[in-house]
């Protein structure tokens, strides 16, 4: 009795220790932010890497792959990390699921961000364009094909 008593002790005191260091990321891991940064730029890489833009030669899927390869070596350098720190961190939230979408939900959100940026950056120099134009741009200029809203020509 008293064995089954100490062997159900260990076994309770080896699962609360298992479980104990369920939420925290090892030291040999990079943080998740670092980590969201990398793989951002990584994906930018790819984007990047992978266009082929219509005027220009084509080129075999071989060298754009490597081309891809290059940017990743130097967004690696650029963060500071080595191939193999990223590759064990990869794999670290490759095994943990929620963390990693929560590391693309961030992604996403910051792409987001940039975009309504760059919308609103596009939109301002489209107006500045259309105001050293001379023509004025009206809110209802979609009903409207005027130029002018005040200048309506009735039957």
């Amino acid at each position: 009795m008293k064995n089954i008593r100490k062997t159900a002790g260990l076994f309770l005191l080896g699962l609360m220790l298992a479980c104990g260091d369920a939420d925290r990321t090892p030291s040999d891991v990079l943080p998740k932010n670092k980590m969201r940064d990398i793989l951002l730029d990584m994906n930018y890489a790819d984007v990047v890497g992978r266009d082929q833009v219509v005027d220009t030669a084509r080129v075999s899927d071989t060298v754009r792959e490597e081309r891809v390869k290059t940017y990743y070596t130097q967004i690696l350098q650029l963060h500071g990390v080595t191939r193999e720190e990223f590759t064990r961190s990869y794999k670290f939230y490759e095994s943990h699921p929620d963390r990693f979408e929560s590391i693309y939900k961030e992604m996403g959100e910051i792409v987001k961000r940039k975009r309504e940026v760059m919308d609103s950056i596009e939109t301002a120099q489209r107006d500045r364009e259309a105001r050293a134009a001379g023509g004025r741009t009206r809110r209802d200029s979609l009903f409207w094909p005027s130029p002018d809203s005040l200048k309506l020509i009735l039957p």
